[in-house]
């Protein structure tokens, strides 16, 4: 028998998107068994472009944040395999088909990951210089094989390669549950759980663009200081959760400690705010590299004086960064 699909979607004032992003579920040569929709407390009209999708069940919660949405959703979700998609993205018609296809051929897998193409607001095609597929054939990506990427500055000859946008992850059901439920102050990193989860068992990675990212004024994630906080939350939900935490090896682990350590330097550096802190961080992580064999990047060499130093920070929620490089970030987790 074929694996059943619920498609989880957690929307908040996103209505004007909501209509494309259900039309391209609900529109698949391999249609979905269910789509569940979690509206996070919209004051838009959201709930009248539900009305226009019967299928989709429609729940409605306070406005607590995406990772409580996503709770709520993988409560309600039965399918096999479970797929995330944000409300202001969508899907090209035969993205089901082609996911269920290669899990299908490979039973063991955690799921599959792919490259998105990149639009503006009303659907404009918008050329990125990082959108490019890395890997040019399907690649089976493990944790051995990411762990070294991942920094937001790279690290000299780092062995490996991250590939495809977390948000397109489709994952088995099995891979998922005991990473669940969320604290609700990982906020956005959600679609990073998912990727999280299958990976433990070998992520699919294929480099077709069979989804669209879309990038506007209101991205949440986008050019947003506060998601290096969230990604600095999930990592450190992930190393306390024993679930997770028994996948990795020694190296692994303390390679995503440095990581963290990266992301706290970097966000003191950003907004000034716990500076010390920052700088203690920045300090720390040349010596963390060092003992797993690797080299910094010029640029942490920097980052305790960024850290200390009176410079004009970015705005604690938001920054004014170009689309390209706001991309950039979002694809660094």
């Amino acid at each position: 028998m074929a694996d059943s699909v619920s498609v989880l979607i957690c929307t908040y004032n996103y209505a004007r998107f909501l209509s494309k992003c259900l039309e391209t579920v609900c529109g698949q040569t391999r249609p979905p068994d269910e789509v569940i929709v979690v509206d996070d407390g919209s004051t838009d009209e959201t709930e009248d472009v539900l009305r226009r999708f019967p299928d989709v069940r429609y729940i409605r919660q306070n406005h607590e944040g995406k990772s409580v949405g996503f709770n709520r959703a993988i409560r309600e979700a039965r399918g096999d395999i479970i797929c995330h998609l944000d409300a202001d993205d969508y899907w090209m018609p035969t993205k089901l088909e082609r996911v269920c296809q290669e899990m299908e051929l490979r039973p063991s897998i955690g799921g599959v990951i792919h490259e998105t193409a990149h639009v503006g607001e009303n659907g404009e095609p918008i050329a990125l210089p990082y959108a490019a597929a890395p890997y040019a054939e399907l690649t089976l990506l493990t944790f051995e094989g990411v762990e070294e990427v991942g920094f937001l500055y790279p690290l000299p000859r780092a062995r490996g390669r991250m590939a495809g946008n977390p948000n397109t992850v489709c994952a088995r059901r099995a891979a998922l549950l005991d990473m669940f439920p969320l604290p609700a102050r990982m906020g956005l990193a959600v679609d990073a759980i998912f990727l999280a989860g299958a990976l433990r068992y070998g992520l699919l990675y294929l480099p077709s663009a069979l989804a669209a990212y879309r990038h506007h004024g209101q991205n949440a994630w986008l050019g947003n200081p506060q998601a290096t906080q969230h990604v600095i939350d999930m990592w450190e939900f992930l190393l306390a959760n024993e679930n997770y935490r028994r996948h990795l090896s020694r190296r692994h682990v303390s390679l995503t400690r440095a990581k963290i350590l990266e992301r706290k330097a970097f966000l003191a550096s950003r907004t000034g705010e716990k500076a010390l802190q920052g700088a203690w961080a920045a300090l720390n992580l040349p010596f963390v590299l060092l003992r797993n064999g690797l080299l910094c990047n010029w640029k942490h060499l920097v980052l305790p004086w960024l850290c200390l130093l009176p410079l004009k920070r970015a705005a604690r929620g938001r920054s004014a960064a170009s689309p390209a490089a706001r991309g950039q970030e979002s694809l660094a987790q």
